[in-house]
């Protein structure tokens, strides 16, 4: 693991979950999520009966992940990331990277990568999550090409996002 700071927000852990890259992810990284985070993917997803809420929640367990408290944010940041339209995950997960002084946001939903923008904040999706892997030799390319797959069924991505990921896959070669 490195020491580079990642904080997700929960669409971004859902389907890094669903692709089976949790553990990828935190063994490269030290992943923190906020509360809200943990709300909308553990706990709501769990009443939903979803398996990803249960490994989102295992890897907690066993300390891969964590739960990060935000503390009251300065009232001038508040008010310019509550007139974005983010939702509480979201929300949550740019003050937290801003709060913890993050090297990176997974971010997937538009509201929050034009926040992220804005802020200056540096930011990626899934799909090049994915493509990061492959080009590491962590996944192979079919493997990354799957989960692309997986990130565009259920993801909420532009297909530009997804093209532009299946392009740089393109690139990196090997099998």
């Amino acid at each position: 693991m490195t020491n580079s700071l990642v904080i997700s927000d929960s669409s971004s852990l859902i389907i890094v979950t669903k692709c089976g890259l949790l553990n990828y992810l935190c063994s490269r990284f030290k992943v923190e999520i906020p509360q809200a985070v943990f709300d909308e993917t553990v706990t709501e997803g769990k009443k939903l009966q979803k398996v990803d809420a249960l490994l989102i929640e295992g890897a907690l367990e066993e300390g891969k992940l964590e739960v990060k408290a935000i503390t009251a944010a300065k009232a001038k940041e508040t008010r310019f990331i509550e007139k974005l339209g983010l939702g509480e995950g979201e929300k949550e997960a740019i003050i937290l990277y801003l709060q913890r002084k993050a090297a990176l946001l997974l971010v997937d939903d538009c509201h929050g990568i034009k926040a992220a923008k804005l802020l200056g904040i540096n930011w990626a999706t899934v799909p090049a999550i994915i493509v990061g892997f492959a080009r590491d030799g962590a996944i192979s390319r079919q493997e990354a090409m799957e989960c692309l797959r997986i990130a565009q069924e259920k993801g909420r991505y532009r297909v530009d996002f997804i093209l532009d990921a299946f392009r740089e896959l393109e690139k990196t070669g090997g099998q």
